[in-house]
């Protein structure tokens, strides 16, 4: 195999690599990686058409986008569970957008005991955890439990009822609280952050749905 089919082997290959990426800082690697293979392929076969171009103009996005994640993690301007939250979680990259819904987050440690949201309750407060765990009964029972990176309260934040449980915590929490009526303001004015938040809220019930799920054949079984 000749050198130019090597790095063209290797631009699929960090290109594919890129899209099952979970974390955006990763993505943005292989695609920086995948965009350098791609410029070397043309370079060897000299390809120094129009495509090399545009090929160098992708490599210096992501390589520009890469330093802007890179300067705002070594300037601490974002905790780390901020940047767990919007990196891996939210999946958001552009800081902008992520000061954005910074400024509707309030931060606290909550101790075992405290009750987050009592069943029944008009308007629950939309958490994140980052750290933690809490548990979640429905008229006294226990029906699931949910713990880092999940939110509680996504489901009264979508349908406007509210809401279906009581969450409590079992475990030492780190949480956010998420202002329910800016964000709803906030999405609807940047649709982009709309689609992540409704995107991360939707793993986080899938995972719950998951648990439950594998807690009642447990109970069957």
């Amino acid at each position: 195999m000749d050198l130019s089919a090597v790095f063209g082997w290797m631009a699929a290959a960090t290109l594919i690599s890129a899209v099952l990426a979970h974390q955006v800082r990763a993505m943005r690697i292989f695609l920086l990686a995948g965009g350098v293979f791609a410029a070397l392929h043309f370079v060897v076969t000299d390809g120094l058409g129009p495509e090399f171009f545009v090929v160098l103009v992708f490599v210096a996005v992501n390589a520009a986008r890469l330093f802007q994640l890179w300067s705002r993690s070594r300037g601490g301007s974002m905790t780390r569970e901020e940047q767990e939250l919007f990196d891996h979680v939210m999946r958001i990259e552009d800081p902008s957008k992520q000061n954005r819904l910074r400024d509707l987050m309030q931060w606290r440690d909550v101790e075992v005991g405290e009750v987050l949201i009592d069943q029944n309750q008009i308007d629950p407060p939309l958490i994140y955890i980052a750290t933690g765990r809490a548990s979640i009964k429905r008229d006294g029972q226990l029906v699931n439990e949910c713990g880092a990176g999940e939110f509680v309260g996504e489901i009264s934040h979508i349908s406007g009822d509210g809401a279906s449980a009581t969450v409590t915590v079992v475990l030492p929490m780190r949480m956010a609280q998420l202002d329910r009526d800016a964000l709803a303001q906030l999405t609807q004015s940047l649709p982009e952050i709309g689609r992540a938040v409704d995107s991360a809220f939707n793993r986080s019930l899938a995972v719950k749905v998951i648990r439950m799920n594998e807690a009642i054949e447990e109970a069957q079984n």
